[in-house]
């Protein structure tokens, strides 16, 4: 099979280290193997949070979230979601499981402020509050700092889906006044996909231990239980937290997370002049540009894309709901470096003709 160009959102491209690492000799996920890696890994996964607890959780990043409201919900509380794309919408059906849900909804492209949530918020019951953080269908970064902590202000359970923002956005839990925040591994970290990261404080962790769990695989006491000893309730994907160390120990190589979500914010910068260059019009709106996702209205998305594929085995990200087959996503997440941007962006030049 030829080597595929990934230009996705996720599973990113793994470089050497991190997709070698897989193919190590397997541990048993019970011996001391397997706590010493999960120590490690918790240990600087929390320090970048600045979290009290982080749980590795085979699954994916909607596993963590669904961990979230299944752990720190009661079927009479209801929820408060703001979206504005796919993923919003995403979140919101899962609270919908859980709880009452009021959701309000920002037209495709624009961005979350606090101007915009503070007097929802003001004007809502809800006991839990629930934002994307980064909409990966639109390319829309949400001003997650300034609405967590309002809502927070306001007595809110702040739960936030940073799952194609970490890694490349700033987020401190204590400053962003966040509780209870999910990743995946296959994202910015860019490791292979297969785990959900949570990181949350211990006010949710005395919460939880207060609520009736409405899951068995997901219960956080369990994890609490296990975590302390670097296990997990259940068999984890262990190859995959191989390529989770790896990618932490390659983004260390690089200069550390700082340095790795600069590179990302660059990425972003060249991906929106690449956009105008061509005569499009970068679809987020201005002061609310994803660090992860550049995206743009081209018609014939669905033919541009599979000409890509076909002609130079790059692979991009399909689009979503009103926007499907002409929308166009450049995803600069993960392992890419300015080689992996400049190829791709003369790919499309050549199949646009411009």
């Amino acid at each position: 099979m030829p080597k595929m160009h990934l230009l996705t959102p996720g599973p990113v491209e793994l470089v050497d280290p991190i997709r070698l690492s897989q193919s190590q000799e397997m541990i048993y996920h019970r011996g001391p193997e397997i706590r010493a890696l999960i120590s490690e890994i918790v240990a600087d996964l929390k320090a970048d949070f600045n979290a009290d607890h982080c749980f590795l959780v085979t699954g994916s990043g909607t596993a963590g979230l669904e961990m979230a409201y299944a752990c720190l919900t009661k079927p009479t509380d209801k929820s408060l979601v703001l979206t504005n794309g796919t993923f919003g919408d995403k979140l919101a059906a899962l609270s919908k499981v859980y709880c009452s849900t009021e959701v309000f909804a920002q037209p495709l492209g624009k961005g979350w402020s606090l101007e915009r949530a503070k007097e929802i918020i003001d004007n809502s019951d809800a006991q839990v509050f629930g934002l994307v953080y980064n909409e990966t269908s639109t390319g829309v970064l949400n001003d997650a700092k300034s609405i967590c902590r309002y809502a927070k202000s306001k007595g809110m359970v702040t739960i936030l889906d940073c799952i194609s923002a970490w890694a490349a956005a700033p987020l401190d839990l204590k400053d962003f006044s966040v509780d209870f925040a999910v990743t995946g591994s296959q994202k910015a970290l860019g490791a292979a996909p297969g785990i959900a990261i949570v990181a949350f404080t211990e006010e949710m962790m005395l919460r939880a231990e207060s609520i009736a769990a409405r899951s068995f695989y997901l219960d956080m006491k369990k994890y609490k239980k296990d975590m302390q000893n670097n296990q997990t309730p259940t068999t984890p994907a262990v190859s995959v937290l191989f390529s989770v160390r790896a990618a932490i120990d390659y983004i260390k190589s690089k200069g550390g997370f700082e340095a790795h979500r600069r590179k990302h914010q660059l990425a972003a910068e060249k991906s929106r002049k690449f956009v105008e260059s061509i005569g499009y019009k970068v679809f987020a709106e201005p002061g609310f540009y994803s660090p992860t996702i550049t995206g743009f209205i081209l018609e014939n998305a669905d033919a541009i894309r599979k000409e890509l594929r076909e002609k130079f085995n790059l692979v991009t990200a399909r689009d979503f709901g009103e926007l499907q087959g002409r929308f166009f996503r450049i995803c600069h997440i993960g392992n890419f470096d300015d080689a992996h941007l400049d190829y791709a962006f003369d790919c499309i030049r050549k199949v646009l003709g411009k």
